[in-house]
């Protein structure tokens, strides 16, 4: 096995390379995806660091960096829930509390050896601790990587609309991005102080991060079903924003995404977000309505600071019920199993 950092050759068993000491990304017996669980794992906690303490807001992002893992993600979750990662963060000694938690987990909640071997190299991975399982497995050579068996993998190549594609844009009040396109880059239109409204093509599967940040003049915006993800910072200080709809399918209202956003009154959540990020709607001075259903299952606690007029709509005993409660934040409900008030009235 060769380390994919330096190319140093590295000793079957081994999670740390011996020259360059990067930490050596590997499968488990079972689970031929490890490799992108931990990939994805190193860029949650490089992101989300200050938050994975809370095991709630964890699983929630889960959900987020793991969106086609299914089966990988509800095994983690069942170890976190189980305490696995608290453990880990307490420990000292960090070999010695691996064999703890792998004791607590094929024990306690009878989990197999290679789920417990699985969790233990995505977490140790993500920890930065390099745990070598014993259930390691080795890469085959590389001239077998280039055999075709079976019907090959899907790839989604994206056409990203860029800076330069924004670009002629500059000074337009009404922007259309053709069909075609499936990402908005990170940015892209950042600054853009004459754009009143923008045409989005149903191609469309992600929106970068600030990528509408600060177009002062921007005053709605309908965001197309086919979007997937929408990325933090998305309508930053969009002072002029009083109408958006968007897509049920995004599953977080990332961090920043209304901040600042002093004309919006009113927004649905869609049902398929389960988190709320810092300062999400922090500065929406207007805002007097937000709905959102029983789903969210994380808010931040910043998320709607300064905002003296709201009222949210939701779910009796929801989460988000409860959490207007305890930061004293108006509220109405609707019993469990009966439609939320304003679910007919549309983004008015």
């Amino acid at each position: 096995m060769q380390c994919e950092y330096c190319q140093a050759n590295i000793r079957t068993g081994s999670a740390v390379c011996p020259e360059c000491r990067k930490l050596v990304k590997y499968n488990v017996l079972g689970f031929g995806n490890t490799k992108r669980v931990q990939q994805a794992l190193s860029e949650l906690i490089a992101e989300q660091h200050e938050r994975i303490r809370n095991t709630d807001t964890f699983i929630a992002m889960l959900r987020d960096y793991l969106p086609d893992y299914d089966v990988e993600r509800q095994i983690i979750e069942k170890a976190v829930r189980a305490g696995a990662l608290t453990d880990i963060l307490k420990a000292f000694d960090k070999k010695e509390e691996f064999s703890a938690v792998r004791d607590k987990l094929t024990r306690k909640e009878e989990m197999s050896g290679s789920e417990t071997e699985f969790v233990l190299a995505s977490l140790g991975y993500m920890m930065g601790f390099g745990y070598p399982s014993s259930m390691m497995v080795k890469d085959e050579p590389k001239k077998k990587k280039t055999e075709k068996k079976g019907p090959a993998a899907i790839n989604f190549d994206l056409k990203v609309f860029g800076r330069i594609d924004a670009f002629k844009n500059r000074i337009a009040r009404h922007v259309v991005v053709k069909e075609g396109f499936t990402k908005l880059e990170g940015y892209c239109f950042d600054g853009y102080g004459f754009m009143r409204d923008v045409e989005l093509p149903d191609t469309l599967l992600m929106i970068g991060e600030y990528a509408f940040s600060d177009c002062k003049k921007l005053e709605e915006i309908e965001i197309p079903a086919s979007v997937k993800k929408i990325e933090k910072g998305v309508f930053n200080a969009c002072v002029s924003l009083k109408r958006v709809k968007l897509p049920d399918g995004i599953l977080d209202i990332g961090d920043n995404s209304f901040f600042c956003c002093t004309s919006l009154e009113k927004i649905r959540i869609p049902d398929s977000v389960n988190s709320i990020g810092e300062n999400a709607f922090s500065g929406c001075g207007a805002l007097t309505t937000l709905i959102a259903s029983s789903n969210v299952k994380f808010i931040d606690e910043n998320a709607f600071s300064y905002c003296p007029k709201l009222t949210v709509v939701c779910t009796e005993n929801s989460y988000i019920h409860k959490y207007c409660i305890q930061n004293n934040i108006k509220f109405k409900t609707s019993a469990v199993g009966a439609p939320l008030p304003g679910d007919d009235e549309g983004e008015e």
